[in-house]
């Protein structure tokens, strides 16, 4: 028992010696010195991969047919939403909205329908032809991967502008042709749904 009782001593006496020389000195030099990879970017998903909410993909789908466009849209944002937040109606009536006003009013010059009848050089009340023709530009726009849909968080990237609340809105964040848009969607159902974006 003595035995194992001097031993026991021994190495911890030992110890500081020996932990000496086993990790290095922790300075600011060593701490800048150290590489740690930044995360990779989520990469958005088309309609048909499967990996947003369903309702949304097949809205898409079925009554818009919008294969290509960029998604990001986690069913468990959809469903936080719909659960923590006060909503006359559901996501995907929402989105149909917010969809329906981006292919059909351009009534506000910041609106992306309005800016692409602009570019067309359509008057301030364009024809029937005109308006197929710019709805149909819209449509092929948001069926290229480079364009992109995304359903707004609260206190995350791509808050709205004019700064609209996830709380009082659903708010659907658009990438169209490079330019950043916001379709507001009142959760309510009081106030009308306006896209819009960033005044050129």
């Amino acid at each position: 028992m003595k035995l194992s009782a001097a031993v026991f001593t021994i190495t911890l006496l030992a110890a500081p010696a020996c932990a000496e020389n086993w990790a290095p000195e922790v300075n600011a030099a060593l701490v800048a010195a150290v590489e740690v990879p930044a995360v990779a970017a989520q990469a958005n998903a088309a309609p048909r991969d499967g990996s947003n909410y369903s309702g949304a993909e097949e809205l898409l789908i079925k009554e818009f047919a919008i294969t290509a466009i960029s998604m990001d849209i986690p069913e468990t944002e959809v469903m936080r939403q719909g659960r923590y937040y006060t909503n006359a109606f559901c996501f995907e009536h929402a989105l149909r909205l917010a969809l329906g006003d981006l292919l059909e009013n351009y009534s506000n010059p910041a609106s992306p329908l309005a800016r692409l009848l602009g570019e067309m050089g359509a008057p301030a009340k364009p024809s029937k032809a005109e308006l197929k023709k710019a709805r149909q530009k819209m449509l092929d726009l948001l069926n290229t991967p480079s364009s992109q849909i995304s359903l707004v968080r609260p206190y995350a990237l791509n808050q709205p502008l004019n700064g609209e609340t996830v709380e009082e809105n659903w708010i659907f964040f658009l990438r169209l042709d490079g330019s950043p848009y916001w379709s507001v969607v009142d959760r309510a159902g009081g106030k009308p749904v306006y896209t819009y974006g960033p005044v050129i």
